[in-house]
């Protein structure tokens, strides 16, 4: 049951094969005007929906719920208006003369680059799909975050201030949110705090329908906690009453680990909208299949932290099952590796199925004030590590055993001396980030007995009319970036929410 209701998450996730945004600011006038309310004083007595968080996955939901024009929603955001707070020392709209910001330079970006894809067909076991969306593991073009026909990158204005303009809709800045408002075991609003003139006033807005919590993998089982909803120990630790013991909230948390092996490449002005997403197969063609029977022999409990609630600890168990079976196949991407065109050294591999959990909960000593306690627990699964120094193995093999040879390859790190596998582990554990900024797994969508958080419908158990809708659903991360699964999620939320209206 738990191995099927994973792969129900998978296709919830649409297969997330997402990439790179354009690294450039274009802040439209327009955006200054749009309808945000900038005081406490200018909010409804009450909304539909409250919806926390302004993001990818908060504001998705909140467009879709005001499109009818028959709801009414409110978005809470505790940063500021990104076009007022940034510090611009240039023309916000400069262009270059009368041409359009060419982001991403895409007319120049495949010459410079087919050495390093022609490359990858030296290696055994790598194919390349013909569509990039077809949802093989491979090497191929991926689609960036611009329009095709115009070039000009997708951002907020484009997606988000225009919709401001509706009669239903109202968003909130430079608002913390404090906790969610309950009784009798349901939602009934959501209590934030405003700074004005060095004086913090808390403010409780009612929701007649439903409470959204979209503040991503960090912030979301920080507010839970400090709503009451969470693991007891830790609410009893913090002094926060509990209302619903929930020992997942907070636990399960991943992100995507980076390792760099520092190599150099041809030389091209590309940006790079090329990548590879390989199964373990091609990676380990010798060593894919131990790895697999290591994690398969493994006590998954050992690995958690020693006072982990069973429940959490018999989801990780099922999630480990089934990347162990993910390991032996082809098609499961655990590797990514982006073709920057850069002659300047580097070869980022990134582990997209990481083995090992870390948590995030609230400061036991300043719940309400200070930031959550992250803890990655990065590598503490020594099977990543084991993984990590085959991915090193394989960039050199692509680096200096395929056609890429011809053009003089030289490794600086972690350096042609470091040949045996415990001095490359060893150089794995010193040099690895635990991030690329994917944070997701603490709120998830999983059976309670398995540790989960949230339903199929992403109704928080055991608390009604509260729901989740972010990063912090998904139980294992997906063989890509995390922004596509977040819209796709946000996108489903919002179908279901409005089947239910």
């Amino acid at each position: 049951m738990a191995l099927n209701f994973l792969g129900s998450v998978t296709t919830l996730a649409i297969l997330a094969v997402t990439f790179i945004e354009p690294c450039v600011v274009a802040i439209p006038t327009s955006a200054l005007y749009a309808r945000f309310l900038n005081d406490s004083i200018h909010l409804r007595p009450s909304y539909d929906y409250v919806i926390v968080g302004g993001g990818t996955a908060g504001l998705t939901v909140a467009d879709r719920l005001t499109e009818d024009g028959k709801h009414t929603v409110l978005v809470i955001e505790n940063g500021p208006l990104v076009a007022k707070s940034v510090n611009m020392t240039y023309d916000e709209q400069f262009w270059g003369k009368e041409s359009k910001v060419y982001a991403g330079w895409p007319s120049f970006q495949y010459p410079g680059l087919v050495p390093q894809i022609e490359a990858f067909r030296d290696m055994p076991g790598v194919e390349f799909p013909s569509d990039s969306g077809a949802g093989r593991a491979g090497v191929y073009w991926f689609p960036t975050f611009m329009d095709p026909k115009t070039v000009q990158r997708s951002y907020a204005r484009t997606g988000h201030y225009e919709n401001l303009n509706r009669s239903n809709y109202d968003l909130i800045t430079e608002s913390k949110v404090k906790n969610i408002a309950l009784d009798e075991g349901a939602a009934t609003g959501v209590v934030f705090q405003r700074t004005k003139l060095n004086v913090t006033t808390d403010f409780t807005i009612k929701a007649d329908r439903e409470v959204i919590l979209a503040a991503g993998a960090i912030h979301s089982p920080q507010i839970l906690q400090l709503s009451g909803i969470g693991p007891k120990k830790i609410l009893d630790s913090a002094g926060i009453d509990t209302v619903v013991d929930m020992p997942g909230v907070g636990q399960n948390f991943q992100d995507h680990p980076v390792l760099s092996a520092r190599i150099t490449r041809p030389y091209s002005i590309a940006a790079g909208n090329v990548a590879a997403w390989l199964g373990m197969p091609a990676i380990s063609p010798d060593r894919h299949e131990d790895i697999a029977a290591k994690l398969d022999a493994q006590d998954h409990a050992a690995q958690l932290p020693p006072d982990t609630d069973p429940t959490v600890i018999a989801g990780y168990e099922a999630q480990m099952k089934a990347l162990a079976a993910a390991i032996r196949s082809p098609n499961t991407a655990f590797y990514s590796m982006s073709l920057s065109g850069s002659s300047v050294p580097g070869s980022g591999s990134v582990l997209l199925h990481s083995l090992s959990r870390g948590s995030v909960n609230v400061n036991t000593t300043d719940p309400y004030d200070a930031e959550p306690i992250v803890d990655y627990r990065a590598l503490s699964n020594p099977v990543d590590t084991d993984i990590l120094v085959e991915f090193i193995k394989f960039a050199r093999r692509y680096h200096f055993n395929t056609s890429l040879a011809a053009y003089g390859p030289r490794e600086t790190a972690p350096g042609p001396g470091v040949v045996e596998d415990d001095d490359i582990a060893d150089y794995v554990r010193t040099t690895a980030s635990p991030t690329l900024y994917h944070p997701s797994g603490t709120c998830a969508m999983l059976p309670k007995e398995l540790g989960g958080v949230v339903d199929e419908s992403l109704r928080v158990y055991g608390v009604g009319r509260l729901r989740v809708v972010d990063a912090s659903i998904i139980p294992t991360l997906p063989g890509g970036n995390t922004c596509q699964t977040v819209y796709a999620i946000a996108e489903k939320a919002a179908d279901i929410i409005k089947a239910g209206q």
